[in-house]
């Protein structure tokens, strides 16, 4: 009873604060009432993964059926490793170079500093399945895909969605950012996965053996 009290306080505030931290962002940049251009920030990736942790809460929250299909049970590893890398790099890279004040700051507080940490605990409470190693290369897939589509959009249209895909600026070295940005997915990813199988899932599977016992 305890364990799904704690769960519906972590879903509800998952969903709560990522509703709340992407409408600000929408509502910050829909200059003088502009919905569709605060919309468009949705091609970053950090409303992207917010917005996946907000879907996974709000169909676990009301449709509860559909969030037993083992399908659904499947994403909870992944969306966890987009928006915890979110807040990873954004603290590591991101922070020392923007200057956000009053709203502004408040959306990015909440998209980079509250969702990530609130989805990690979330995922080391209640995330029962075990991992396989082979699945880092489908995890991977989405940011491999958004770094093409930001890389495309830099070199086509001269948009940098951020600061490592300026190719103006930096040139070549722009390969070598993404590179590093790369590696530190594949190293997020893995991670998960360690924990999952090294600590998560063997006690679980250890109290319940214990139980049967």
């Amino acid at each position: 009873m305890k364990q799904e009290l704690i769960k519906k306080i972590l879903l509800w505030s998952i969903f709560v604060f990522a509703v709340a931290g992407i409408s600000l962002d929408v509502y910050n940049h829909s200059d003088g009432g502009d919905i569709l251009k605060g919309l468009s920030n949705f091609k970053f990736f950090t409303l992207q993964s917010n917005a996946l942790i907000l879907i996974y809460a709000f169909v676990s929250i009301f449709m509860k059926r559909y969030s037993s299909v083992n399908s659904f049970n499947n994403i909870l590893g992944p969306v966890t490793s987009y928006i915890v890398l979110t807040g990873v790099v954004y603290l590591i890279i991101l922070e020392p170079i923007y200057e956000l004040y009053g709203m502004e700051r408040l959306s990015s507080t909440i998209l980079h500093y509250i969702t990530p940490p609130l989805m990690f605990i979330f995922w080391l409470l209640f995330e029962q399945r075990r991992y396989s190693y082979g699945e880092f290369f489908r995890w991977l897939i989405y940011p491999l895909a958004f770094m093409a589509w930001g890389l495309f959009r830099a070199l086509v249209f001269d948009d940098y969605l951020y600061p490592f895909f300026d190719t103006q600026q930096y040139g070549l070295f722009v390969a070598v950012y993404l590179l590093l940005v790369a590696i530190g997915f594949s190293c997020m990813i893995l991670l998960l996965i360690f924990i999952n199988n090294n600590y998560l899932t063997n006690k679980r599977v250890a109290k319940k053996v214990k139980k049967v016992g």
